[in-house]
């Protein structure tokens, strides 16, 4: 009876150490997987639970009332391949009045690459406008759709900026709104702000310090 009990004694031991060598093991791999990088935008890395906060867009998004302000969108890697467009020449073309509106207005600028090889472009232009009293305003942009477009060599995007005129289409009244006379133009990913003059006669409702302005800036389009 002793030799079966002390048999037994020792088998359990036995079992128990086996055990524990498992446990440590198995808390040295979970140790080593938490620390595990993953990719993040563009192949870069990006520690587990690290708390880096990235835009719905998977980078951080220009802030469009900074002229020159540069935005990282993850480069070629998530471009397909292609770079970011360095090379824009920025233009513009006639206002229009919003469809339904008398003061509201829309100035198309265009963006063309001048490059020699096809790029990408996304975000949205920083655009500061200058007034005749040597005041300025960086405007902000809106809550519109962001999404990459490839540029062939000589392709060129499009974005609306947005203003409120102080006197309505047609109206008689004195007008009393703030006078632009010229504006600049940064477009996104890059430092190459470029002047243009300002192309209408009307004073704007200058809203600079409004939460939601009625002049804006939107995100680039094909």
């Amino acid at each position: 009876m002793n030799i079966t009990v002390q048999a037994i004694r020792r088998s359990a031991m036995a079992v128990a150490a086996v055990a524990a060598v498992g446990a440590l093991g198995a808390c040295s791999a979970g140790a080593s997987g938490s620390a595990t990088p993953q990719a993040g935008p563009g192949g870069s890395t990006v520690a587990a639970n690290s708390g880096v906060g990235q835009g719905s867009d998977g980078g951080a998004r220009q802030n469009a009332s900074t002229p020159g302000t540069v935005s990282t969108n993850g480069g070629g890697a998530a471009n397909g391949g292609h770079p970011s467009c360095t090379a824009l020449k920025v233009s513009q073309t006639s206002p229009d009045v919003v469809k339904g509106s008398t003061s509201q207005w829309q100035l198309p600028i265009t963006m063309t690459n001048q490059g020699g090889t096809a790029c990408t472009v996304q975000g949205f232009p920083g655009v500061r406008l200058d007034g005749s009293d040597g005041t300025s305003w960086d405007l902000i942009r809106t809550n519109g759709a962001v999404s990459p477009v490839l540029l062939k060599p000589g392709e060129h995007v499009t974005a609306e900026i947005t203003y409120l005129t102080a006197t309505s289409l047609g109206s008689s009244e004195p007008d009393t709104g703030w006078h632009v006379t010229g504006y600049a133009v940064t477009p996104p990913n890059t430092t190459n702000t470029q002047t243009l003059p300002w192309p209408d006669a009307l004073g704007l409702v200058k809203q600079d310090a409004a939460t939601h302005p009625g002049t804006y800036v939107g995100p680039v389009h094909s």
